[in-house]
């Protein structure tokens, strides 16, 4: 299937052994008639597409489940096309295997044109939706309830299941503008909660606006889907996808390109393209300052991917915004300072706390800004260098002089130079989200460095705490009768008996079990005094075996 999925991208596709077998859960629990949903986000170009479209040609091999991708961002123009394409596209998936010219399948006057034609379930749903277009005015909730019915429907004709994927999701939510709509999402519920024969797999890149959807308890969607973000590469599939772009690489090479692109694969691509035209002795001759060289002409010339993607998603996440000014005068804080609080936001603006709040929350809302323990960050720190700079007209030529890069390779050095806090902070995040994959589970308790099984709570709140005093500070704070505070120490160093001393302390004030989680591991006392005093801990290992679990 070289248009849905070309060769080139298969060959490129690395690693998500976490998020594949989830996806093959989801499948296999679908043969047994258990459906269950999967909401899947992340930041644009981190690989939620390629991922689905692996997954459908694993579907489409083994062939007992039937494939269905369909782009939200191409169908959800209109009511009227929505329907006709959303039953159409099906169509094509199920019936003609997505393999077939796709045009005929984009209205029901020409669907019915073709092989699909043989179904009569087809026929009446075709026809049903041309009657309700030929009147003056059509019923959309009508068109809606035809469109979101009919994959189950089909599964049902066919006696095979379905897994839909809805690539960009939230996108269904502009039809709620046309008259007569209603809520979308709403509609798409009733028709879910009917269904038998079909898992829905929706993916987004707008973070706020996915974990809106399906985490607040206001939204039609509240608790249908199981969340699953897809994350930066590690170090080892960034390598990997390194190596299979260019060739093997020297350590102090790759280290550098995890350093600068944060293992966004996207990034990685764009910078190994052009570290091919700066080495043309081969991959064997890259270098450090060759990799710190390639990122500057990728993020600050007008001629990099890098600089033309910073673009595309400063402009469109800003393009509609009220304050346009003043929304590009906080992003520009942000570039020079990270980690700031609302007042220190506010004091460099020259605004009012509550006025500030608001810019801040709306640039939350498209996914430039994150709000960690009351400090607010980039999402995407590669972004956050490309304002920086370009703020301020720095750019750099196609062919610059070398004492023009001498320069910005110092100050790119000391601008990442905190990656290591910044990839903590993702952890954090990570375990908070693995705290509500694993709600309820039982576990190896070895991974939490007990004796026998393990009952994790299903907590209802899982959240950062800091005390109203400002003396208590934990990475999450977990609550459901029982309570839990966790602390991440994501660093090279193991965690030693005073700092659990430390977290025992902060346990006891807030009268919760500790659980620290230490990349490197503890020291041989640490462990012990863990014992003694019931504390839960995990190292790498353990964290990464716990996230299998939670697949």
């Amino acid at each position: 299937m070289p248009t849905f999925y070309p060769t080139y991208l298969r060959e490129r596709f690395t690693n998500r052994a976490r998020e594949l077998a989830l996806l093959e859960g989801v499948a296999e629990d679908l043969r047994r008639g258990q459906l269950r949903h999967v909401a899947l986000f992340g930041l644009r170009r981190i690989g939620k597409t390629l991922l689905c479209q692996e997954q459908v040609i694993r579907l489409l091999v083994r062939g007992d489940i039937i494939p269905v991708y369909l782009d939200m961002e191409e169908l959800c123009t209109a009511p009227e096309p929505f329907a006709q394409r959303y039953i159409g596209l099906t169509c094509f998936w199920a019936l003609a295997g997505g393999e077939a010219p796709v045009d005929p399948y984009l209205t029901v006057e020409r669907l019915l044109e073709t092989e699909v034609v043989k179904v009569p379930l087809v026929v009446r749903t075709a026809g049903a939706v041309s009657r309700e277009l030929g009147r003056s005015k059509p019923d959309y909730g009508l068109l809606l309830k035809l469109a979101f019915d009919f994959p189950d429907q089909l599964g049902q004709t066919l006696g095979r299941p379905l897994m839909c994927f809805l690539d960009e999701f939230p996108e269904l939510s502009s039809l709620g503008n046309f008259p007569g709509v209603g809520d979308p999402l709403k509609h798409f519920r009733a028709s879910l909660q009917q269904q038998s024969q079909v898992s829905y797999v929706i993916t987004g890149s707008a973070i706020a606006v996915m974990e809106r959807l399906v985490r607040d308890h206001e939204s039609p969607l509240f608790l249908q889907f199981r969340t699953l973000q897809l994350r930066p590469f590690t170090r080892e599939d960034g390598r990997e996808l390194v190596e299979k772009l260019i060739g093997p690489l020297a350590p102090a090479a790759h280290a550098a390109i995890y350093t600068y692109t944060f293992g966004h694969p996207f990034y990685v691509t764009a910078l190994a393209a052009r570290l091919r035209e700066l080495a043309p002795a081969g991959p064997e001759a890259v270098d450090v300052q060759q990799v710190q060289q390639a990122f500057l002409l990728e993020a600050l010339s007008g001629q990099g991917q890098i600089y033309s993607y910073c673009r595309y998603l400063y402009d469109i996440s800003l393009q509609k915004a009220r304050g346009y000014g003043l929304l590009k005068a906080l992003l520009q804080v942000l570039a020079e300072e990270e980690g700031l609080r609302l007042s220190e936001v506010a004091r460099r603006l020259r605004r009012q706390a509550p006025a500030t709040r608001e810019y801040l929350r709306w640039l939350m809302e498209v996914d430039l800004v994150t709000e960690e323990d009351g400090r607010y960050y980039y999402r995407d720190p590669v972004l956050r260098f490309w304002v920086a700079y370009t703020s301020r007209g720095i750019e750099v030529d196609a062919f610059p002089r070398r004492e023009d890069l001498e320069g910005l390779v110092a100050d790119l050095t000391e601008r990442f130079e905190r990656v290591a806090t910044q990839l903590g902070r993702a952890k954090e995040s990570e375990v908070r989200e693995l705290l509500r994959n694993l709600a309820g589970q039982t576990v190896d308790g070895a991974l939490l460095g007990q004796a026998g099984t393990f009952h994790i709570p299903a907590f209802t709140r899982i959240e950062p705490y800091r005390s109203p005093d400002g003396r208590i500070e934990v990475d999450a704070l977990g609550e459901d009768g029982e309570r839990w505070i966790i602390e991440v120490k994501w660093r090279k160093k193991r965690v030693g008996r005073g700092e659990l001393g430390q977290l025992i302390e902060r346990a006891k004030q807030v009268q919760a079990r500790p659980w620290c989680i230490s990349q490197a591991g503890f020291t041989s006392e640490a462990t012990a005094y863990a014992a003694d005093h019931g504390i839960l801990i995990s190292d790498a290992n353990d964290l990464a075996a716990l996230e299998r679990a939670a697949s």
